[in-house]
Formats: C-alpha cells, sequence, structure tokens
C-alpha cells in the first residue's frame, strides 16, 4: 500500500448539492463514479462529463471533468 495520505487527494471542483430532486440525486451518483477507484479511468472520465453537464445545468458554473476523474485516479494509486 502506498505511503500517500488523505491530503494528497484534489478537492473536487463541485458544490455539494441536496438529494431533492432526481437530477441532484444523478448528480451525486456521477460524482461518487467519477471519483470511485475501482472504475476504469475511462469509466470515471465519462462520469466526470456527464456530473459536468449536471452541474453547469444546475448552477451555470463549469468544472473540468477531467480534473474531476483525476481525484478517481488518485484513489486508485494510493489503494495500490
Amino acid at each position: 500500500m502506498s505511503q500517500n495520505s488523505t491530503k494528497d487527494i484534489p478537492e473536487t471542483q463541485a458544490q455539494p448539492v441536496k438529494s431533492d430532486s432526481h437530477e441532484q440525486r444523478s448528480e451525486k451518483s456521477y460524482k461518487a463514479a467519477a471519483h470511485n477507484p475501482t472504475f476504469s479511468h475511462e469509466a470515471r472520465v465519462h462520469a466526470a462529463e456527464k456530473l459536468s453537464e449536471l452541474h453547469e445545468k444546475r448552477t451555470g458554473e463549469k468544472i473540468d471533468p477531467n480534473y474531476e476523474a483525476s481525484i478517481g485516479d488518485k484513489k486508485a494509486e494510493q489503494r495500490d
């Protein structure tokens, strides 16, 4: 196991969201998938792209899908 700590994992760009609507629950699910170290890099990027679309629609703020997927990459590195 790596000696990295959680402080090495970048912070998400996506603001926290409540789970009051289907769209909000979807955004949370895509965020979780984008950060999930057990998913492939391609799956994390796809989830991060969907997260970015939903987040921009909800807040008007753009986030970088590659950055969000990199959070999952960092977590996967720590698992190894």
